[in-house]
C-alpha cells in the first residue's frame, strides 16, 4: 500500500510539468505591462516576448519526441525540467527585453521537452487499464489548474513583490521536479541518431518571421525582406519533420488551420485585453478578470467530446468558431467599454466554452483521418499549427498598430475586431479544404 502511494506522488510530480507549462503559458499575460513599463519595449519586441514560448514549444515538440524515444523518458524529463528552470531565472535576471525573449524561449524549449517525456514516463511505469487512464486524466487536468492557476498568482507576486519574484514562484515547483525525478526508473531507450537540423531550422524560421511581421513600418524595408527570406528557406529545410499522408490528409489539415486561426484569434485577444486592462487595474486585478475563460473552459471540456460523439466534428467546430467570432465581434463593437459584467465577463465564458469545442472536434478529426501509426505525428502537427498561430497572431495585431499600450491613445476595440478577422480568415480556409476535399472524394468514385 505505502509503495502505491508512494507511486501516485511520483506521477503527480511527472504531471506537473503540464501545471508549469499551463502557468507560464497565462502568466505573461499578466507579466507583460509591468515588463513593458519597466523595459519601455517596442510593439515588436514586447510580441516577441510572449510569443517566444509558443515558438520553442512548437518548433522543437517533434525533436522532443524523438529524443524520447532514442535516449529515455527519464534523461530527457529532467533536461527540459532543468531548461525550464534556467529559463525562469534568466527571465527574473533580465537586464533587457532580449534577454526576456531568450529567457521565455528557453522557458517554451524546456516545456517542449519534458512534456512528451513525462506521458512516455507514465505510460512506461502503468500497465494499460484504468490506472494508466486516471493517470493521464491528472496530466491533462494539469494544464487547466495551470493556465487558471498562471493568471493569479504570478498577478498577485507582480503586485506585492515586482515582476522579477513573479518569474521566480515556479522554481519550488522545479526543484521538487528535479529532486524526484532522480528516483524514477530509467526509461528504455532506443537508440540511434536523432538529427535535429529540421525542428531547430523551423523554430528559427518561426522566431525570424514574427519578429519581422511585428516590426512591419518600423524597420526598414529591405530588414523586414531579408528576415522573411531566411525564415521562407529554413523553413523549407524542415519539411521533414512531417510525412506526406499526414500533410496531404484533409483531415489534418482541416484541423490544424481550425487551431491556428482559434489560437490565433484568442492568444492575441488575451494579450491585447490584459494589456488593456493593466492600463486602469493592477495585475491582480487582470487576472482575476481573465479567470472566468479559464474556468469554463475547464468546465466545458468535460462535453466537448461527447458533443462530437453525437454530432459529429464538423459540426461541432463550425460551432465553436461562430461562437469565438460572435464573442470577438462583441468585444470589439460594445464589450470592451461596457461595465465587467456585461462586457469582459459574458465574453470570456463565451470564448472558453467555445475553445472546449474546437479543441476536441478538430483534434479527433484529425486523428480519424489518417492510419494510427501516424497518429502521434498528427497530434504534433496539431500542436505546432496551434502554437505557431498564437505567436503569428500577437505579430499580426502589431503590425496592425492595434496594441493598447499606454500614451499611445490606441483604444482596445480594433484589436478584437482583428481578432474576429483572423478567426474569419482561417475559417475559410477550412471550408476551403472541406469543400476540394468532397470534390476530390467525389471525382475518385466517378
Amino acid at each position: 500500500m505505502a509503495e502505491r502511494v508512494t507511486s501516485w506522488w511520483r506521477i503527480a510530480f511527472i504531471c506537473a510539468v503540464l501545471l508549469l507549462e499551463g502557468m507560464s503559458s497565462s502568466s505573461i499575460n499578466v507579466q507583460i505591462g509591468a515588463l513593458e513599463s519597466h523595459f519601455r519595449l517596442s510593439p515588436a519586441l514586447l510580441q516577441l516576448v510572449v510569443g517566444a514560448f509558443l515558438i520553442a514549444y512548437a518548433g522543437l515538440l517533434p525533436l522532443a519526441g524523438r529524443w524520447v524515444d532514442t535516449r529515455g523518458g527519464r534523461t530527457v524529463f529532467l533536461l527540459g525540467v532543468a531548461l525550464f528552470g534556467l529559463g525562469c531565472v534568466l527571465c527574473a535576471a533580465a537586464m533587457s527585453g532580449l534577454w526576456l525573449v531568450v529567457g521565455r524561449f528557453a522557458q517554451g524549449a524546456g516545456a517542449a521537452l519534458s512534456a512528451p517525456a513525462a506521458v512516455a514516463l507514465i505510460i512506461a511505469g502503468l500497465p494499460p487499464g484504468r490506472t494508466r487512464n486516471q493517470a493521464m486524466g491528472l496530466y491533462a487536468a494539469m494544464g487547466a489548474v495551470g493556465f487558471s492557476l498562471g493568471l493569479v498568482l504570478p498577478a498577485f507576486v507582480v503586485t506585492e513583490l515586482g515582476w522579477r519574484a513573479s518569474f521566480l514562484v515556479y522554481l519550488p515547483v522545479v526543484a521538487a521536479m528535479l529532486v524526484v525525478g532522480q528516483t524514477i526508473e530509467r526509461s528504455p531507450a532506443s537508440g540511434g541518431r536523432v538529427d535535429p537540423f529540421a525542428a531547430i531550422a523551423v523554430t528559427v524560421a518561426m522566431m525570424l518571421a514574427v519578429h519581422a511581421i511585428g516590426d512591419v513600418g518600423q524597420a526598414p524595408w529591405w530588414g523586414t525582406t531579408a528576415q522573411l527570406a531566411v525564415a521562407v528557406a529554413l523553413g523549407l529545410g524542415g519539411r521533414r519533420l512531417f510525412p506526406a499522408e499526414v500533410t496531404r490528409s484533409a483531415g489534418v489539415l482541416s484541423g490544424s488551420f481550425a487551431l491556428a486561426g482559434v489560437f490565433s484569434a484568442l492568444t492575441t485577444s488575451m494579450y491585447l485585453a490584459s494589456l488593456a486592462l493593466q492600463a486602469d487595474h493592477s495585475a491582480f486585478e487582470a487576472g482575476l478578470a481573465l479567470v472566468p475563460q479559464s474556468v469554463s473552459n475547464a468546465i466545458a471540456t468535460m462535453f466537448g467530446a461527447r458533443l462530437v460523439t453525437r454530432f459529429g466534428a464538423r459540426k461541432v467546430l463550425t460551432a465553436g468558431m461562430s461562437m469565438i467570432v460572435a464573442a470577438l465581434g462583441y468585444l470589439g463593437t460594445a464589450g470592451m467599454g461596457l461595465p465587467y459584467a456585461a462586457g469582459l465577463l459574458p465574453a470570456f465564458i463565451v470564448i472558453g466554452v467555445s475553445i472546449a469545442l474546437c479543441y476536441p472536434a478538430s483534434t479527433i478529426m484529425a486523428v480519424d483521418a489518417v492510419e494510427p501509426v501516424h497518429h502521434g505525428t498528427a497530434a504534433g502537427m496539431l500542436t505546432t499549427f496551434q502554437n505557431v498561430g498564437g505567436a503569428a497572431g500577437l505579430a499580426v495585431a502589431t503590425a496592425a498598430a492595434v496594441v493598447p499600450l499606454p500614451g499611445n491613445g490606441v483604444p482596445p476595440e480594433p484589436g478584437q475586431l482583428l481578432c474576429m478577422a483572423m478567426m474569419l480568415f482561417f475559417a475559410a480556409i477550412v471550408v476551403l479544404i472541406w469543400r476540394f476535399s468532397r470534390r476530390r472524394l467525389l471525382s475518385t468514385r466517378d
